[in-house]
């Protein structure tokens, strides 16, 4: 099975940088953000099972399978001591390795993980239902997901409120590498609205245990106007974790990875350097 997990190498130089990406994008997206790291560090990043051909959502019952393919692919490679870097649902997914294979992962960076409020995941435990009506998980089954040509996906996307915080140039890494040309010539969302739906409705339950037990440095932040990682979760996790390095960066949301690309990068390298 490891052999067969795809990947995308974005090269570099030293130690391993292993970037989990979130759901709903390919990890070539975050092209802006990886490459200040490359000077310092091999990145590689792991396709999540939406982007492997044949997958259905039906084979995945918790964010954990991510995890679970990114250990076998990680430990195929036999390298120890990687810095796992992820964001939004490969945050959660890297949190999940690291626990399971703590002798695996050296430094630890999460980047909006779902942490979702304790009463939201009180009523999903006890009624996993709730979510089918989330707004998130409709509007990602209906949104749009062809164009008739790149430049008319951008034109679309340009003007929408959720990419106010993202560079013309962040945008067309999305249209670019998030997309593809299907046999018709249109071109498509690369990672399908059925499976990013699946993933949203199956917000992780357990991350208030897991986060006091993680034993590595770790590095977090939060976009300030996050709609994802809402203050009271990142006022918690900070109590949870005190050892932890907590950054919040301004004008940005969620998608802070894409929204503020140097600003990440510069963290994380001031981070991994000054924990070495």
């Amino acid at each position: 099975m490891a052999n067969a997990i795809p990947f995308h190498d974005f090269g570099g130089e030293g130690p391993l940088l292993h970037f989990a990406h979130p759901n709903g994008y390919t990890p070539a997206t975050f092209r802006q953000m990886i490459e200040p790291l490359l000077p310092h560090y091999r990145v590689i990043a792991v396709c999540h099972r939406p982007l492997w051909p044949g997958s259905r959502p039906q084979e995945v019952e918790s964010w954990r399978v991510v995890a679970d393919d990114m250990l076998h692919f990680l430990e195929q490679q036999g390298v120890p001591d990687v810095i796992g870097v992820g964001h939004s649902l490969g945050a959660v997914a890297t949190m999940y390795a690291a626990l399971a294979r703590p002798q695996l992962w050296r430094r630890l960076v999460f980047i909006e993980p779902i942490f979702l409020p304790p009463p939201l995941l009180q009523a999903v435990a006890a009624d996993p239902s709730v979510m089918d009506n989330f707004p998130l998980v409709r509007n990602t089954y209906n949104r749009r997901y062809r164009w008739p040509h790149r430049q008319a996906a951008f034109d679309h996307f340009r003007p929408k409120e959720v990419f106010r915080y993202w560079s013309d140039e962040a945008l067309w890494d999305y249209v670019n590498h998030s997309l593809h040309e299907d046999e018709t010539g249109d071109v498509v969302l690369t990672y399908a609205r059925e499976w990013e739906a699946h993933f949203y409705k199956l917000p992780p339950l357990d991350v208030w245990q897991r986060v006091p037990t993680i034993s590595q440095p770790l590095l977090a932040i939060r976009g300030a106007d996050s709609d994802s990682l809402f203050p009271e979760a990142w006022q918690r996790w900070q109590e949870l974790q005190p050892q932890a390095t907590f950054v919040e960066i301004a004008k940005a949301g969620h998608m802070v990875p894409l929204e503020r690309p140097q600003k990440v990068a510069q963290h994380i390298l001031n981070f991994l350097h000054r924990s070495t």
